[in-house]
């Protein structure tokens, strides 16, 4: 259907909500809240026997339409990122629609909209992030100000290279292999240069802006309220990564092992 098309009601109702459960979903919200959004706002808008279903890759929607006829869906859902913003977004959607001050017309172009719409933050304070948060964590491990300064540039090069492969379009898991790769291979020639500073704090700091924190949290969540198929698909999720994280740092050590074995001498 296309961006500029005004659907009929009963046609457009579909589309919100699994625009609006998908949304939810790709941008790291729980399974519960798409579940529950899509539920409000069916109900907001005066369908019965309103049920919703998701996993972290896809949505199962079904309600009885105004007309008496059971209406159902399946959405394929690719998980994108995180973008907590747009999730905001969406509930106060959600909320208008459920207050009735906003048409499910109204509602599919404003999610249209929040879908379209870019994140609020800019590339570079993306990197501005990264680079604050592996600096304070190097400071809680108990660093000094040069294992603050250089943690946080580790992580900045990191976030860039991250960025550098969103825009190419490579997988999530190509992203931490490299972040693994990069977070051990980097203090490896800055503790060269400057012999004083602690490797192990460098890559405990550098490391932490890649952990999958979020993955990690919905999996407890999702579990402690009896979504066991979400708990294990987001508890695999968070494994996977740090595996990943970790397969690419024991490459970097296996590289370095080399050089210093005098293999390009």
């Amino acid at each position: 259907m296309s961006e500029n098309t005004h659907p009929a009601p009963e046609q457009g109702v579909m589309e919100a909500l699994q625009l609006a459960g998908r949304i939810i979903i790709e941008n790291g919200g729980e399974t519960y809240r798409a579940e529950e959004t899509i539920c409000r706002m069916g109900q907001g808008i005066g369908l019965t026997e309103v049920e919703s279903f998701a996993v972290p890759s896809g949505l199962f929607i079904s309600y009885r339409g105004h007309d008496g006829l059971l209406e159902s869906s399946v959405k394929r859902v690719h998980r994108q990122g995180t973008n907590l913003t747009k999730i905001d977004q969406v509930n106060a959607v959600s909320r208008k629609v459920t207050a009735g001050q906003m048409s499910i017309q109204e509602a599919w172009e404003e999610l249209q909209r929040i879908d379209a719409s870019r994140g609020p933050v800019a590339s570079g304070w993306m990197i501005l992030a990264a680079f604050l948060c592996a600096g304070g964590f190097a400071l809680l491990f108990g660093g000094g100000e040069w294992e603050i300064l250089f943690a946080g540039l580790v992580a900045a090069v990191v976030q860039l290279v991250g960025l550098v492969n969103q825009k190419m379009h490579m997988q999530w898991l190509v992203t931490a292999i490299f972040g693994g790769f990069l977070t051990s291979l980097l203090p490896h020639f800055i503790i060269h240069l400057l012999p004083g500073v602690s490797q192990e704090i460098l890559i405990a700091g550098a490391v932490m802006p890649l952990v999958p924190g979020l993955a990690m949290t919905n999996a407890v969540q999702d579990t402690m309220r009896g979504d066991m198929v979400s708990g294990l698909s987001h508890g695999t999720q968070a494994l996977l990564t740090a595996c990943l994280i970790a397969g690419g740092a024991l490459l970097s050590n296996a590289l370095v092992r080399l050089l210093e074995g005098g293999l390009l001498g």
